[in-house]
């Protein structure tokens, strides 16, 4: 049987956090969330923001990264609709990263206190956030399988097929999240540089011209 080239986990998805906060008896938990609409290429937040908040994209996709030794940005993760992302507040300060809006994008954000409480407390919220938090780690565990693969098409061709996915703007215009990313982040992603990327990509584009 072929394995998916995403986590097949989808069972988060069946629980709908907002809307369990927002039933009668949790109704009250809402003084705790608001929306925010962020434009695309501005940042959700850096390192030297006042992180206590945990977001969850409604509509959108945004990528999270950090800084090299130099100062320069880097690409380690890409999100969209009903992901979740934020300090969670358990790496001793030690959470260092930036998130950034790919398309005009819409989130909902949670106080990071309140959103602990009823991970901690809430039976059902504990299963659905367990259920979410090992798709993630799965998908980082493909990606990272890639990171040892030889041959840097074979690292292109699993992240094109990975990120060959539909997502929308607050417009509800609608992209292929793999455009959305530059060569620099389909790079960082994939452990390689942005010219090898481009080269990859030409070789692979003259080499369907052949075949056709």
């Amino acid at each position: 049987m072929a394995i998916p080239v995403r986590p097949n986990n989808e069972s988060y998805l069946a629980f709908k956090f907002y809307e369990y906060i927002s039933t009668a008896s949790q109704v009250e938990s809402l003084i705790n969330v608001q929306e925010q609409v962020i434009k695309k290429g501005e940042y959700v937040y850096d390192p030297s923001s006042d992180h206590k908040y945990i977001f969850e994209v409604v509509e959108g996709a945004v990528k999270l990264g950090s800084y090299t030794d130099a100062g320069d940005e880097f690409t380690f993760d890409v999100l969209f609709k009903n992901d979740f992302f934020g300090d969670l507040k358990y790496l001793n300060n030690q959470f260092f990263e930036f998130s950034k809006a790919l398309i005009d994008t819409k989130l909902r954000v949670y106080k990071r206190d309140f959103f602990k409480k009823m991970v901690v407390q809430d039976p059902q919220v504990a299963e659905w956030f367990i259920s979410y938090i090992v798709k993630r780690w799965c998908s980082t565990e493909k990606k990272l399988k890639k990171l040892h693969e030889k041959q840097a098409d074979e690292k292109l061709s699993f992240m094109s097929t990975f990120f060959d996915i539909r997502v929308e703007d607050v417009h509800q215009n609608s992209y292929a999240l793999i455009d959305l990313l530059t060569q620099k982040d389909l790079g960082d992603l994939i452990g390689v540089t942005r010219q090898t990327v481009a080269n990859t990509a030409k070789r692979r584009a003259n080499e369907l011209i052949k075949t056709s």
